[in-house]
């Protein structure tokens, strides 16, 4: 075997975390540079080993080596913050979305994360610290934003930001999120994954084995020994020598001893492993242990991680400063491990919004993607009025103004744009009327908020012609609250020449009859969907539920009226028992869109069963 040994000291300067005092290694760089978390939340919630079963199967063969860091987002530092899951679980998702491709260079907003676990979960609202399995189920229900949205504070709030925010307990939820989020943080885009993950077994062949088969890192967090960390704060002698390679050994009984009477947590990401690494222990005394003959004391097997310490950690370590080498056997022993899947998404452009809403540089009518889009090809024009108008208190005629449009057209599409001043926008009624024809754009919603600054997409005047008198009233419909009709602005889109053509018709159907995928079977089970219907399909999606013990042994294709079948999928290793996936058939289009479409999945390999739940077709004619 070509064991990789690590037995002689690798000297150089390093950066501690955590614990107060200067760092003798750097001379004027205060240890609590970096922060730790709390060590009970980080594993709270988390099943033993026992309870969770090993990944993969038994005869499975694993690599001895792998690392997974072409798809890692770059090495942040979370600076003095105890938010060490919250920047563990941003790594996550931004490698996770580096797996699907679609959003380049994706870069999460922690502050954002951070603040959204504990007010919008509700996630340990009284403590900086969180764990895995809360952050992940925040992004699944919540989402988060982009850095650029709300950009991340190194150190957290004092007394100076709130006199609140002092001492070690009973300080708002604020002084833990650094506040709240700038207006235009809520407003931003939110991104989301698909599921909240789930806890895996930390032991090694299990995390190898998710890596291997997902191509995927996994998150983990627990208990934080101070002199395996080389860390300044541990107050027994540290070792040093291998804080340039982020080098991270199994504790010993004096570390453990030690570290419980200050303990603390830490989270990161496993992005990789060596099997073949071996590296020297460290003793009590903070030496590289020896046994009683002198010989080195190894250990041996290793996972490469992905810390939030910044680049001035692991300086030196061989896949880029910030990754750091930790035991499995420390692995094993004192973390819980956390998984989640790859997001499949599909970015539209929204043609009109003056956003780049696919990140490819172009927007609105300059992406291709709208050269076909009616605003984007014979657009009416935009109307605007700015009355000023105060909205009288709890009137049912309230207030109304008119914009008068001169160009005729038939209209294929109208949007609404209203800025209206109140304190209590829960009494609020907006009608527009035009042609004779009257659409209620909003009534009476949410609550105690204060203004109403919204746009409304409305197709109830399709096909009406644009010339004419626009009117909007807003009507106040209780006491107490008033509020001013600020400005409102119409903007109007016509069919090319008049004429609007057939439209697209969008015909579904689905089958919820239960089938049992037979095992080991290449016939497979098949289902039926039968769609009546005119014109030719455009587009095709063909959604899928099904559950099954290990989806890498599926195949699932789906084929019309006997034809040739499209493969949508081949034996891909997907995490968890549950596949609900929309796929889009291109193999299709340009076909009649009626017919018998039949979906077939089958399990090529055997010890592992499922079921068919449910299966729908959405087809667009054109």
């Amino acid at each position: 075997m070509n064991v990789r040994r690590l037995l002689v000291p690798v000297f150089a300067l390093g950066l501690s975390c955590g614990g107060g005092g200067e760092d003798p290694m750097m001379p004027g760089l205060e240890d609590d540079l970096f922060g730790l978390d709390d060590q009970d939340v980080v594993r709270m919630g988390a099943p033993s080993n026992d309870a969770l079963p090993v990944e993969g199967k038994a005869d499975e063969v694993l690599p001895v080596r792998l690392d997974l860091v072409a798809t890692q987002s770059p090495v942040k530092s979370q600076g003095s913050r105890g938010v060490c899951s919250i920047f563990g679980t941003a790594a996550y998702m931004e490698h996770l979305y580096i797996v699907d491709g679609t959003l380049p260079m994706p870069d999460f907003s922690e502050q954002f994360l951070q603040w959204s676990a504990k007010i919008e979960n509700g996630s340990f609202p009284n403590t900086s610290g969180s764990n895995s399995s809360s952050n992940l189920r925040t992004l699944r229900r919540f989402g988060t934003v982009l850095e650029s949205d709300w950009a991340y504070e190194s150190r957290g709030w004092s007394s100076s930001n709130d006199e609140r925010c002092t001492g070690e307990s009973d300080q708002p939820t604020i002084c833990y999120t650094n506040g709240e989020p700038p207006a235009s943080a809520l407003a931003a885009q939110r991104w989301f994954l698909p599921s909240g993950g789930r806890w895996i077994n930390s032991s090694a062949r299990s995390i190898k084995s998710h890596m291997v088969n997902t191509n995927t890192a996994v998150q983990a967090g627990g208990d934080f020994y101070y002199q395996a960390w080389g860390h300044g704060a541990s107050r027994i002698p540290r070792y040093s020598g291998y804080r340039s390679l982020g080098y991270v050994v199994t504790p010993n009984e004096a570390d453990i001893a030690s570290s419980n009477e200050h303990r603390a947590g830490h989270s990161f990401l496993l992005v990789g492993f060596d099997d073949e690494l071996e590296v020297q222990a460290i003793d009590e005394n903070g030496e590289l242990a020896v046994d009683e003959a002198g010989e080195p004391i190894m250990q041996q097997g290793f996972f490469l991680f992905k810390n939030s310490w910044g680049t001035g950690w692991a300086s030196d370590n061989p896949f880029g400063a910030g990754y750091g080498w930790i035991s499995y056997e420390y692995t094993e022993r004192f973390l819980s491990t956390y998984v989640a899947e790859v997001p499949e998404l599909e970015l539209e452009e929204i043609c009109g919004d003056e956003r780049d809403n696919d990140y490819n540089g172009q927007t609105d009518c300059s992406d291709p993607a709208c050269a076909s889009d009616r605003a984007c090809i014979d657009p009416a024009g935009s109307y605007e009025s700015a009355p000023g108008a105060a909205i009288p208190d709890n009137d049912a005629g309230g207030v109304s103004d008119t914009i008068a449009v001169a160009d005729a057209g038939t209209l294929s599409g109208v949007s609404v744009e209203v800025e209206i001043s109140h304190s209590y926008r829960g009494d609020l009624t907006v009608v527009l009327e035009h042609a004779g024809q009257s659409v209620t754009l909003f009534e009476r919603e949410g609550a105690g908020a204060d203004d109403l600054r919204q746009t409304f997409d409305v197709s109830e005047f399709d096909d009406l012609d644009a010339a004419g008198d626009w009117t909007l009233t807003v009507v106040d419909g209780a006491s107490a609250d008033t509020g001013v009709l600020e400005r409102w602005a119409l903007n109007l889109t016509t069919c090319a020449g008049g004429d609007c053509g057939s439209m697209p018709e969008t015909l579904t159907g689905a089958n919820d009859t239960l089938g049992v995928i037979p095992d080991a079977d290449p016939a497979g089970v098949s289902s039926d969907i039968t769609i009546d219907g005119s014109g030719t399909i455009a587009t095709l999606r063909v959604a899928v539920d099904i559950t099954h013990t290990f989806i890498g042994d599926l195949t699932i294709s789906i084929a019309k009226d006997g034809g040739t079948p499209t493969t949508l999928l081949t034996e891909e290793l997907i995490d968890g028992t549950m596949l609900m996936r929309e796929f889009t058939v291109d193999a299709l289009v340009g076909e009649a869109a009626a017919g018998t479409y039949t979906l077939t999945v089958v399990d090529g390999a055997d010890v592992d069963e499922g079921t068919l739940n449910r299966w729908s077709v959405e087809i667009l004619t054109e």
